[in-house]
């Protein structure tokens, strides 16, 4: 009794500064750009921050560490080492350039970024479309905190949806980004907090040494300690835990969320500050995994979403536990925000506000009607997250009642690994290559050969890894990327012979003058 009255205690004062943050942040929301980036004068500090906390999410503090105890080491060197190193990699490649594009642009989203950079309405009202995946990943967070809500406060499922869901789209409704920054910020320091006590909460185990500690786990089953586990269904060969999923790591910063926090920031001097804070603390927060390697030694057999809630049960006291369990959500609720955010400001300007244009057949030119679109705008993303928490209310009781491939972590990245399968080969060419060599037919062949590849693959079972989603999107990705190199190259060669007949021909002309 007396965690249940400690836990809804610290959860009243939670929802309180998140509510006082909603209500800053409703004053400073005059837009559809402060509402979908802030108003671009916040610290490249938190916003970085932000960036580790909505990277994490609660798959990397529950989720990922079920398969860990499920599969054991070739599942930690997959989603802790490779996708990590790949994540890396990608938001320092890609958050200058897509910053940098889409400032000029003045654009707010990823499909926006898009449309603009290919001149194409058609690719910004597709990759719109394609966003509604999102709804998969936004699915696997709200479970995976009602599954935290369950143990520490004794309610059934159904009551513990639909109050993550009510807390957090409500208040993101009402603030947006200009709240977003800041309980992301309070939510990655809280989150550090709780990281170092999941990590050193094992510790003792490797009092004998890492040999010992590997040998351990060998003598319960010889596939838990290998490179790759062949009874496992998504860690069987080297090619599914290293090239998947750094791919999948590489590519997974193409989400609207993440590339859209770069455009929070006041100037280009702040972008190394803001890549330095969000791999550091980011870095921290991947070591979390190793609790499912430490479940292993303390919990019996236990379906893969509840091992990480029945870990923080049992090995710690109630009222730490409790604490822990905040940390916890708090890695769910700033990755759930950054998607809400993304998705709602998405469907608002990329896909409802150009269909109504359409209807009216012209675009605004005087600044009375630009400010009174762009209020419609930001009243149709605020319409558009009732409808989304709806939607997510629903999937994720039947995710609760039946997990597609035992975990609602396969129900998410099958959709969300095809999102970005499909945005990684145009995103990355469309900011490394001038307009003239990349194409909009290009783009869209591109992400056309990337839905192919990852639904055929799938639906035609090719090859025996085709029920692993991070293998399907390793070769969308190949194929797409393919697809803008064979282009690129068709297209260089095409302008410089042209380039050769146009001098040629002033030759000629000179020669006969």
């Amino acid at each position: 009794m007396e965690k249940t009255v400690f836990a809804w205690g610290l959860l009243s004062v939670y929802a309180a500064i998140t509510g006082y943050l909603a209500y800053r942040g409703y004053r400073r929301t005059r837009s559809m750009e402060g509402f979908a980036v802030g108003n671009r004068d916040m610290s490249p500090v938190f916003v970085g921050l932000s960036l580790a906390a909505q990277l994490t999410s609660v798959a990397t503090f529950v989720v990922n560490p079920g398969l860990i105890y499920a599969f054991g080491l070739p599942a930690l060197l997959g989603m802790g080492l490779s996708a990590s190193l790949g994540i890396t990699i990608g938001i320092i490649v890609l958050s200058k350039g897509f910053r940098s594009v889409g400032e000029k642009m003045q654009a707010l989203t990823v499909p926006g970024w898009l449309g603009s950079r290919f001149e194409s309405r058609g690719i910004q009202i597709g990759f719109a479309l394609l966003s509604l995946a999102l709804i998969t990943f936004m699915v696997l967070i709200v479970v995976a905190m009602a599954y935290i809500l369950m143990k520490m406060l004794g309610i059934p499922a159904w009551s513990a949806l639909l109050g993550v869901i009510v807390l957090v789209f409500a208040y993101v409704l009402v603030g947006g980004a200009n709240t977003s920054v800041y309980t992301n910020s309070v939510q990655a320091l809280i989150m550090v907090a709780v990281a170092l006590l999941l990590i050193a909460s094992g510790i003792t185990y490797f009092s004998d040494g890492v040999g010992a500690f590997f040998k351990r786990l060998g003598a319960m089953d010889a596939g838990l300690v290998g490179l790759v586990n062949p009874a496992s269904p998504y860690f069987r060969n080297l090619f599914e835990v290293f090239a998947a999923n750094f791919l999948v790591g590489l590519a997974i910063v193409c989400q609207p969320h993440v590339m859209a926090k770069s455009l929070s920031l006041k100037n280009e001097k702040d972008v190394n500050r803001y890549l330095l804070t969000a791999i550091l603390v980011g870095t921290v927060f991947a070591m979390v995994m190793l609790v499912g390697l430490y479940s292993r030694f303390v919990l019996p057999q236990t379906r893969i979403d509840l091992v990480v809630p029945v870990y923080i049960n049992t090995q710690f006291s109630p009222i730490v536990s409790v604490v822990i369990s905040i940390g916890v959500l708090c890695a769910g609720i700033s990755t759930l925000e950054g998607l809400l955010l993304a998705l709602s400001a998405i469907l608002a300007t990329d896909l409802f506000m150009p269909m109504l244009r359409r209807r009216r057949a012209a675009e605004t030119t005087t600044p009375e009607e630009v400010r009174a679109q762009g209020m419609l705008a930001l009243r149709l993303a605020r319409y558009s997250l009732i409808g989304l928490g709806v939607a997510c209310f629903f999937l994720g009781m039947y995710q609760i009642r039946h997990p597609t491939g035992g975990s609602v972590a396969i129900f998410a990245q099958y959709g969300i690994y095809c999102l970005f399968s499909a945005s990684f080969a145009p995103m990355l060419f469309g900011m490394f290559s001038t307009k003239a060599t990349v194409t909009r037919l290009m783009a869209a062949l591109s992400a056309g050969t990337a839905l192919v590849v990852y639904v055929g693959m799938s639906l035609f079972k090719v090859t025996s890894m085709h029920n692993n989603p991070a293998v399907l999107s390793a070769f969308s990705i190949i194929a797409s990327l393919a697809v803008m190199v064979v282009g690129v190259g068709y297209r260089r060669i095409t302008l410089r012979s042209a380039r050769r007949r146009v001098e040629g021909f002033g030759k000629r002309e000179s020669q006969a003058a």
